[in-house]
């Protein structure tokens, strides 16, 4: 199935509209269903969605804060550009604020976590590769990059990362298949992993700046095969 019928097709959780309706949003920009200077009127979309105008709002404020939409005066909130230029930009912000995590984490008293993490990896490189192996990857991934910002021990950093952990998961969902790709994340995230708990702060922070630029590229592979274009 297409990812954005899958996503769009999915019934909003009311314990999460503001995040489903981000997502939703998010994905249709990406897709290319919203254009650039397109207006997002609030109260279209929540009668669009069936929700109330809060949480709309609430995700209009956060797509504007990782800098997908734009606030201008006398129009309200419209879609900025978006194309391979923009999600340069969104790694290269993202990659600033983990180099700084994984240097903060070196200083962490207690890397159990990390070091377990290193652990699950090189076992989940070993591991039978079935139908699931791939969501367990994608699991993995995600509390690397989790337990990496918790270690790090700064909560205005740890919640720039979430906001842009949405981000990045809309991504993933466009990338139609990671798997080509998972092996060399494993072996970033290795690196990455070894480097904290050696504690050494330059070779942690370069080891994540390789692993993210890295990621850039896969993900604009993966993004722009789904035919959203540069213009």
């Amino acid at each position: 199935m297409n990812p954005a019928a899958s996503l769009s097709a999915h019934q909003l959780n009311v314990g999460s509209l503001r995040f489903d309706i981000f997502s939703q949003i998010l994905l249709s920009i990406f897709t290319g269903e919203y254009q650039a200077g397109t207006r997002l009127k609030v109260q279209h979309l929540a009668k669009q969605y069936g929700v109330s105008s809060t949480p709309v709002r609430e995700a209009i404020v956060e797509l504007t804060g990782i800098g997908v939409v734009e606030l201008i005066p006398n129009r309200g909130a419209v879609v900025a550009p978006f194309g391979i230029p923009e999600i340069r930009e969104i790694y290269h912000v993202r990659r600033i604020l983990e180099v700084e995590a994984v240097r903060c984490a070196c200083d962490c008293p207690d890397l159990n976590e990390i070091e377990q993490l290193l652990k699950d990896t090189k076992a989940l490189q070993q591991e039978n590769r079935d139908e699931n192996w791939g969501v367990r990857c994608s699991d993995l991934d995600k509390r690397t990059h989790i337990a990496i910002a918790n270690a790090a021990g700064n909560a205005r950093l740890k919640a720039e990362l979430n906001r842009y952990d949405r981000l990045m998961h809309i991504i993933r969902v466009l990338v139609n298949d990671w798997e080509p790709f998972l092996d060399q994340i494993h072996s970033e995230h290795i690196d990455v992993l070894e480097e904290i708990l050696r504690r050494d702060k330059d070779a942690a922070g370069e080891a994540m700046a390789r692993h993210l630029k890295a990621t850039c590229e896969r993900a604009i592979e993966g993004v722009f095969l789904h035919g959203v274009t540069e213009s």
